[in-house]
């Protein structure tokens, strides 16, 4: 008897994961989880926003294979990275971010909330105030500001919940891969500026992450590590007054605030970052 040939295939492996920025004048750049790879994706444009070019809020898929942005402040476009192929799918909206089946992209207009399929079709209004939304890992809520508070819609509509609410302004939430955890800024910390904070999801105790001016907190897709946005000097020094910086970096960080190291050379501004692409370690 002859034995059959295994014709089982390895699994392919994870795409790499990758993290996107905008510079703060107009273009956008990816690079690896790691730092290296640095690559410029959106074309060089005057710095300022009347160059239609004009690109920022950039978001990666979560298969790292697309990512889309606000074009000249009020147009989302989509990007294939391995092609370079553009497509604009919305006209009046700013700030996507893409579920995390990729799906639908959820983004902020003059409407308030709003989400579309992944190709703009069927966009409707989740929510008629806020800005700045992400997706609940399992992709059935989206969580965002309001006036300094942090409120959670469904993404099929319907009645919002406040999760955090006090005389502090509250921004930039995201959630943990695993939902057990939610990241945002604040200026709690009696500063001129922001810093990062974590609390349970469910609610209870805050804990400070930065000691310094820091926003915009993302985690990579293992949660092992959180990326953000931080002020600095010229010459790199860390701020906790947002007045007296010169310039934006991005840092990484332990989901303890332990850790903290600068992503990019220091010569390298960037803020607003988002990650995409395969689970894996991170650095």
């Amino acid at each position: 008897m002859t034995a059959c040939a295994d014709d089982s295939k390895p699994a392919p492996e994870p795409a790499p994961v990758l993290v996107s920025f905008d510079d703060g004048w107009g273009q956008i750049f990816v690079a690896n989880a790691d730092g290296s790879g640095l690559r410029q994706i959106t074309p060089t444009v005057a710095d300022d926003m009347s160059d239609g070019r004009y690109g920022n809020f950039a978001a990666l898929s979560p298969d790292g294979k697309q990512l889309a942005y606000t074009r000249g402040g009020r147009s989302i476009d989509v990007i294939t990275l391995e092609s370079g192929e553009a497509t604009t799918v919305h006209e009046g909206g700013y700030q996507p971010v893409y579920s995390p089946d990729g799906s639908s992209i959820a983004f902020t207009s003059s409407d308030g909330i709003s989400i579309m399929n992944a190709d703009g079709s069927d966009a409707r209004v989740v929510s008629s105030e806020g800005s700045g939304a992400k997706f609940s890992p399992d992709g059935s809520r989206l969580i965002f500001n309001v006036d300094g508070y942090l409120v959670e819609a469904p993404t099929t509509g319907g009645a919002s919940k406040v999760v955090l609410r006090d005389q502090f302004w509250n921004s930039d939430p995201a959630y943990s891969p695993d939902g057990s955890t939610l990241v945002f800024s604040s200026n709690r910390g009696g500063n001129n500026g922001s810093e990062i904070y974590s609390m349970p999801a469910g609610g209870g105790e805050i804990t400070r992450l930065t000691a310094t001016y820091a926003v915009h907190p993302q985690f990579s897709p293992d949660g092992s590590r959180i990326f953000y946005s931080r002020a600095t000097t010229q010459s790199g020094e860390l701020v906790v007054d947002v007045s007296t910086s010169n310039r934006s970096e991005l840092a990484s960080m332990k989901p303890d605030g332990s850790d903290q190291k600068r992503f990019l050379p220091r010569s390298i501004t960037a803020q607003y970052p988002s990650i995409g692409g395969g689970a894996g370690t991170t650095g």
